[in-house]
Formats: C-alpha cells, structure tokens, sequence
C-alpha cells in the first residue's frame, strides 16, 4: 500500500476495491439521532471544496465541547511524545523536564480516548463521518484519535526531533491508507508564531512526477513548483478547526511565543493498527 498508493492509479485502485456501494453506507449517518456539534455545517460544500482545494477551513467547536477538553488537558496526564512511562501534569512540565533529563517539545494525552467525554463526541459526531463518509464514497474507520501539545523549544531541539520526524516540519503528505482524511482543531489561539499548520492548496492532485516518490520537500521546491500563493498558513482562535486530505503536502511549524494544543482525528478506508485508539 505504501508503494502504490503514492501514485494516482495505485490510490484509485486500492479505493475501488475497498469501497462500499455509498448509497447503502450513507444511512447509517444520515439516519442517525445523534445531534452534531457541527449542525450548521454544509458537509457538501466542505467536500466540494476539499476535493478542490484539499482542505476546508469551515468548522468551530462549541463553548461546552471546547471547555471540557481544556479542562481534561490541564487535569490529565501528559505523555512526552506519546511514550507510555513518560508522563506528567501540564502544569509539571518543567519539573517532568528535569526529572526526565529532557527539553520537551511534544506530548500526547494517551488515555483520552476512553476518560473524555467530549473526545468521544467529536470522534463520533454525525456531520464529521457525514464529511468522511462522502469524500472517501464509503463508511470510514476512525484509525487515529490524538490531543497533543506542541511546546517552544530551541532549534537544536527541534532539529533533533526533526531527525525522527516528531513533528515534521518540511513539508510532506502521508501515506496511512489509499484514501484518508484528517479534520483538525486548535484548542488554544493559534496565529504564525504558535504553531500554525500550513498546506499546499492543489497538491492532492497535482504535483510533480519526483514529488510523488520523494515524500518530503523543502520550502524552497514546494515554493517553485506549486508558488507561495498555494501555500495556505492555516491560524484560527481555540475552537477553531478545518479538514485536510492527508495526501496534500502539509507541515506543521514551530511555535515561538506559545504552545499549541491540537486534536487530530483521521479516518481511511482501512484500519491497518498504526494508531493506538
């Protein structure tokens, strides 16, 4: 899957054996008695301009969604980069630094999946898998759940966490399935200098026959080919929260004057056990 579905026939292909008749899938959703956090959403304007584009920039987490989370993240344990053994209170981190011997740059909260209720709302919500549903033309599997910060650190820091692509700060698509989306959401305001996420307007479906080997480019290649005018730096005050196709050329950027806590949640066609849900 890794190999093929960098190209635009591996990626149809593996989507025409994996999806599902839509018409069959969609009223498991579109039935559905659950109440959306995401009611006035047009999910077929958002697809329309993820398909376009690869992303759409129209969604807002509630006042009593995004209260409950933060409270969870200032209460819960904190993992450094997600490893179990490493944790901590946010209010701990300097402390956990030295206990640890470490600069912490990332850390994610392992166990939100199943002691948040309001993750559990927003892994679930109708309009979000409505969104997923059609744009990937079948029921979608939830392959990734996280809410992780993204602290300020020195370079040498990042560059380390660089080298093991924990965050990835060139620019590159992912590869977790032939087809996938990720809908994202800011927890706190983020502007350029606090971790703004940035993408490539166009690049889910057009690039360079070389772009589609090498998953990693350089400011500098993606500004040449595709022109500074794509590249869409991405801020929003905490609520805020937009969906990008996977296979866009994305990065994240390192934050200088505040940290960034985000929710990232992905669904595919398949759920090959990457994530840990």
């Amino acid at each position: 899957m890794f190999v093929i579905a960098r190209l635009p026939w591996g990626r149809n292909l593996g989507e025409f054996f994996y999806r599902d008749r839509y018409l069959t899938q969609k009223q498991n959703y579109y039935g559905t008695k659950v109440s959306s956090i995401f009611k006035d959403t047009d999910s077929e304007k958002a697809v329309k301009l993820i398909k376009q584009d690869g992303y759409y920039l129209g969604l807002q987490l509630s006042q009593p969604i995004l209260k409950e989370v933060l409270e969870y993240a200032y209460t819960a344990n904190i993992s450094i980069d997600g490893k179990r053994g490493f944790e901590f209170k946010y209010s701990n981190k300097n402390q956990a630094a030295k206990q640890y011997n470490c600069q912490i740059i990332t850390a994610n909260y392992l166990a939100i999946n199943s002691e948040c209720l309001a993750m559990q709302k927003l892994s679930n919500d109708p309009k979000l898998r409505e969104i997923a549903t059609k744009y990937l033309g079948k029921e979608p599997v939830l392959v990734r759940s996280q809410m992780g910060w993204t602290f300020i650190g020195s370079k040498q820091a990042y560059a380390q966490k660089g080298e093991t692509g924990i965050p990835t700060l060139r620019f590159h698509y992912d590869l977790d399935d032939y087809r996938a989306l990720k809908f994202f959401f800011y927890l706190t305001d983020v502007d350029s200098l606090s971790g703004s996420h940035r993408c490539v307007a166009g690049s889910h479906k057009k690039r360079k026959l070389l772009h589609y080997l090498v998953r990693s480019q350089s400011d500098q290649k993606i500004a040449d080919y595709y022109g500074l005018e794509s590249v869409v730096n991405i801020c929003g005050r905490a609520g805020f929260g937009f969906a990008e196709d996977p296979f866009c050329f994305h990065r994240g950027s390192p934050p200088t004057t505040a940290p960034r806590l985000m929710i990232q949640l992905e669904f595919a066609l398949n759920d090959y056990g990457m994530w840990e849900l």
